[in-house]
């Protein structure tokens, strides 16, 4: 029986990821105390609602493979955890604690949530436009700033908005043009849009993302020819997209901001980074093993200086002085299992093997980068990396589904119905 719209969370899920990525401003958060209630947290409480709601039906007690078991195991064993050392402490607000909380429950929850409905081709095609729609939301709110206040002199910089999906999105044009209905030209188009926006946002983390991301594709890519497409495709959009800043002025800019690296000593918002870090690293020393708990806050130079407990610029150091050595490996270890068990080993069925591959140029690349830039301690970043493991752990399930098809047909037994997952 087929799941109605309203029952799947695939519509949700796609909802929360815009939400999270293209809808992140102040002015859509309701403030409860320290806590900010988002778009995207409402739309996380409708996925666990339809979940529940489901509980009702027969294959929702059906144990699932051994691909999902091991990390939803670690999963539960995880939140267990949390919930036995996340109550609230002396001089530790409730709002703090959930709001740390919620960080870790989008990454590991989402996963588990929605991954059973992501099963055909046209699931996948639905995650695909979503990536690239929200891709070009973002790229157009950051282009009207430019547009509305552009200055060579004092560029602008707006940290809010989701400049680490850029990459993906333009890989998903290289990787997906068809499931994306894309023409050569328009296919050309939207990658130099997304390009020039990526550019135009000053984040050297992303520029570092998306020359490895793409370089990657080219490698992994043989089934997507995904090596042509880069030639024909997106280095012809980095010349027009040099040629645009040249003319508007903006070469010298970008040129700066790229070769400046080896000045950071002399970045104030660098030094800062090192205060916050180092502060971070102290607290984790006063409490190694279990860490100081969800909801601790502190700062560097006092209360009108930087917080060191709300956001890290360095999410290893935030997990390891709000959770500790314990906690911190207890909460990564699901994620790290997702990755293992959907990415490391190649599929059969030839649509599964193409995303798998689309996968493995994102999600190493964005936890490693990222999350030296705060990517693991920042919800909506989180709930992005929520995202990225239901797609991924959603390939492990449906080649396990498709296995048993694919051996039949390879020893002549009989073809049956294939699964179309694409």
């Amino acid at each position: 029986m087929t799941r109605s719209l309203t029952q799947s969370t695939l519509p949700w899920l796609c909802l929360f990821f815009f939400s999270a990525t293209a809808l992140n401003f102040d002015e859509l958060t309701i403030g409860a105390g320290n806590f900010k209630l988002s778009p995207f947290d409402l739309l996380f409480l409708v996925i666990v609602a339809i979940k529940f709601s489901r509980l009702g039906q027969p294959g929702a007690y059906a144990l699932p493979s051994s691909s999902v078991i091991i990390p939803m195991a670690l999963q539960c064993l995880a939140l267990t955890y949390l919930a036995a050392t996340s109550f609230p402490k002396p001089g530790i607000a409730g709002p703090d604690v959930a709001r740390d909380l919620r960080i870790v429950l989008y990454f590991m929850s989402i996963p588990f949530l929605c991954y059973k409905d992501i099963d055909s081709a046209s699931a996948y095609a639905t995650l695909q436009r979503t990536i690239v729609i929200s891709g070009v939301a973002v790229a157009g709110f950051l282009l009207a700033e430019q547009l509305t206040g552009f200055s060579v002199t004092e560029p602008l910089r707006n940290v809010r908005l989701a400049v680490w999906l850029l990459p993906f999105a333009i890989l998903s044009i290289i990787y997906f043009p068809g499931t994306l209905r894309l023409g050569p030209l328009s296919a050309y188009l939207l990658t130099l849009f997304l390009f020039v926006a990526l550019a135009m946002s000053l984040n050297r983390s992303q520029y570092l993302q998306l020359a490895v991301t793409v370089a990657l594709a080219a490698l992994l890519g043989s089934q997507a020819r995904a090596l042509h497409k880069t030639i024909l495709l997106f280095v012809p959009a980095i010349v027009a997209g040099l040629a645009v800043f040249y003319l508007i002025g903006y070469m010298d800019v970008l040129i700066d901001r790229i070769f400046t690296v080896q000045e950071l000593e002399y970045d104030s918002s660098y030094g800062a980074r090192i205060q916050e870090m180092e502060g971070q690293m102290d607290l984790f020393h006063q409490a190694p093993i279990f860490g100081h708990g969800a909801g601790l806050r502190s700062w560097v130079m006092g209360e009108e200086g930087f917080e060191l407990s709300t956001f890290a610029h360095n999410s290893w150091a935030f997990y390891l002085m709000k959770f500790g050595i314990v906690g911190t490996g207890l909460i990564m270890l699901t994620p790290l299992a997702i990755m293992l068990v959907s990415l490391i080993r190649p599929y059969a069925h030839p649509g599964l093997e193409l995303h798998r591959r689309y996968m493995l140029c994102c999600l190493p690349i964005y936890i490693t980068v990222d999350s030296m830039s705060g990517g693991l301690a920042y919800a909506p970043k989180t709930a992005f990396l929520g995202f990225m493991l239901c797609y991924s752990l959603s390939l492990a399930a449906n080649a396990a589904a498709t296995e048993p098809v694919v051996q039949r047909i390879r020893t002549g037994l009989g073809a049956g119905r294939t699964a179309h997952h694409g």
